[in-house]
């Protein structure tokens, strides 16, 4: 069963809503809610499947290329985020095809999740 990579911040209005649409998804994948991006260096997948909240967007979007994601100017060893984290394994040579499923960080949980479904 192919594995699909939750992040977000169940305390945080504006970081949960993926985690939300996960648990409305069929049971097509294993959901691996993700507290931290370290947690796909044990993905032995040969695509690692993202859901994740992308901020500024209106409607859900796939992103394949890393590059395009931006990374944040870390501040302290704690505000590793997932574009950084994604940019960062690629320049360690840790190779792996990248399917991020971005959603917006408010919307309707159900439209969201059939379309998550569509894609995943």
């Amino acid at each position: 069963m192919k594995k699909l990579y939750v992040f977000g911040n169940e305390h945080l209005a504006e970081d949960r809503l993926a985690r939300q649409v996960s648990r409305l998804l069929s049971g097509r994948h294993e959901i691996v809610h993700c507290r931290s991006p370290d947690e796909l260096l044990e993905c032995e997948d040969e695509e690692i499947l993202i859901l994740d909240v992308v901020r500024g967007i209106k409607e859900p979007v796939i992103i394949e290329d890393i590059e395009k994601v931006r990374a944040k100017k870390i501040m302290t060893l704690h505000d590793f985020d997932l574009g950084y984290f994604l940019n960062l394994m690629k320049l360690l040579g840790v190779e792996r095809k990248v399917k991020i499923i971005g959603i917006p960080a408010e919307g309707n949980v159900e439209e969201l999740a059939k379309k998550v479904e569509e894609w995943a």
